[in-house]
């Protein structure tokens, strides 16, 4: 059994204006991940949406941890809250999350 997590945002503000914004958020998230030791972290991915669709997010994060603990270990790890809290908090309109086992 695994456990995913899936994150959308709607950008606000320069994000939403300015795709280098989204590209230099992508890449720190990228270059963390590539980095960091995630014990149970199975695969990871982001990008921005492809726009065939309307009303979709625009960006998401796919992730597949062996178990909660893993997930947790992910969430809580200090990077990515640095990341999150200088890079993308202040530039979300809107954030959806959901996470599931299976």
């Amino acid at each position: 059994m695994t456990f995913t997590h899936v994150v959308t945002f709607t950008w606000t503000g320069d994000a939403a204006d300015d795709p280098a914004v989204v590209d230099g958020i992508a890449e720190s998230l990228r270059r963390w991940i590539a980095d960091a030791d995630l014990p149970g972290l199975r695969s990871w991915s982001c990008g921005r949406d492809a726009g065939l669709t309307g009303n979709n997010a625009d960006f998401a994060v796919v992730a597949v941890f062996d178990d909660v603990d893993a997930y947790a270990v992910y969430r809580d790890d200090p990077e990515h809250r640095r990341i999150i809290d200088e890079q993308i908090a202040h530039r979300v309109g809107q954030r959806t999350a959901v996470q599931f086992a299976g």
